[in-house]
């Protein structure tokens, strides 16, 4: 509720392209996932085991759905401030890839590991999960792993652009918040690793919502803050923008001291179409 003056000012109101749809996506999925599924798993009365079953397997992928979204938005963006290189836009989308698609067997072989049983008493709420396999952990030490990667990446950009260019606003805007964003996530993550290995069954999942909806709301609040930016100072933004044409404008250029290159010149950025 407190960006959703910016999200109408910023992203409603604004023509759809991939980015619009990416993310509306990712934003308003835990309204399925999180506030839908998993409270039914947790809290609804006389559920059944199959049913129990049914329910665990939607949230659990549809998390994982996610927190892809939140992080190819992420990712994208850490290319953008890579000046769009080409290398880059090779070697990411192939270890996107693979992480994610691990991430998706992990969570397939938490899920089969699943023992469900009925009710231990009346009256007990939600599902009652009596065995469940580790694999939690391998999911959110991806997590972890990708957030590292996409860090470090910032944080070379980052420096590289502060040595030359010195600490501006869109400098802050752009790495300051980003680094905050990946420092919490990465630390709740390695909370859910120690909940997991420590808790019994039943608590496995204790916090995954709680990670789940600040994934989504940290990477909202990022892109609304770089919009906010570029609507405020008037100048073009790719760092927000997915189209396949970017162009960098010179203000921007001299914020992240970079040289105007060949590849560089050939992005477009059409301002309306931003997010």
């Amino acid at each position: 509720m407190l960006t959703l003056r910016m999200e109408v000012d910023l992203v409603w109101s604004s023509k759809w392209n991939f980015m619009k749809v990416l993310y509306f996506l990712q934003r308003y999925l835990p309204f399925i996932d999180t506030v839908g599924l998993v409270l039914c798993h947790q809290l609804r009365m006389n559920i059944s085991v199959s049913a129990c079953r049914r329910v665990y397997y939607a949230s659990g992928y549809i998390i994982v759905i996610g927190f892809i979204l939140s992080e190819m938005i992420l990712t994208l963006r850490a290319w953008a401030v890579c000046h769009c290189d080409l290398r880059l836009m090779i070697f990411l989308p192939v270890l996107f890839t693979a992480f994610w698609s691990a991430d998706f067997a992990f969570i397939t072989l938490f899920l089969r590991s699943l023992k469900l049983a009925p009710k231990p008493y009346p009256g007990f709420s939600g599902c009652f999960v009596v065995q469940a396999n580790d694999m939690l952990i391998l999911c959110w030490a991806v997590l972890m792993a990708w957030d590292a990667i996409t860090l470090l990446i910032m944080t070379i950009v980052g420096y590289k652009a502060y040595k030359t260019g010195g600490r501006t606003a869109l400098l802050d805007v752009v790495y300051r918040d980003g680094m905050i964003y990946y420092f919490y996530i990465f630390s709740l993550s390695a909370i859910n690793i120690i909940v997991v290995k420590t808790l019994p069954p039943e608590y496995e999942n204790l916090l995954t919502s709680t990670e789940r909806c600040l994934h989504s709301v940290l990477t909202s609040r990022v892109l609304l803050n770089i919009r906010a930016y570029t609507v405020q100072r008037r100048c073009a933004d790719s760092l927000t923008d997915l189209d396949v044409d970017f162009e960098l404008d010179n203000e921007l250029q001299n914020s992240l001291q970079m040289e105007p290159t060949p590849q560089i010149e050939a992005l477009t950025i059409k301002n309306e179409q931003v997010v």
